[in-house]
């Protein structure tokens, strides 16, 4: 549960439309945390620079990407 109200998707307007459009045009869901970060443009738009810096540049994909940062940190590296 979110203190802040998200936003329903015909409500958002501008850069967060933009920024939610985009996302849901590459197959990722639209949670209620993007949805209520939608009041604040240029903190969505920051959470996905680093979610893209984290995870855009690999072609291991997302969960791979993960699995190989859990084990390395499992293994004092």
């Amino acid at each position: 549960m979110t203190w802040i109200r998200p936003m329903k998707l015909d409500e958002t307007e501008g850069a967060s439309k933009e920024i939610i459009e985009s996302v849901r045009a590459g197959g990722r869901p639209v949670s209620k945390f993007l949805l209520a970060l939608g009041r604040r443009p240029a903190v969505l738009a920051g959470r996905e620079a680093l979610r893209e810096a984290a995870y855009g540049g690999s072609a291991l994909g997302r969960r791979r990407v993960q699995m190989i940062a859990f084990y390395v940190a499992a293994h004092g590296g």
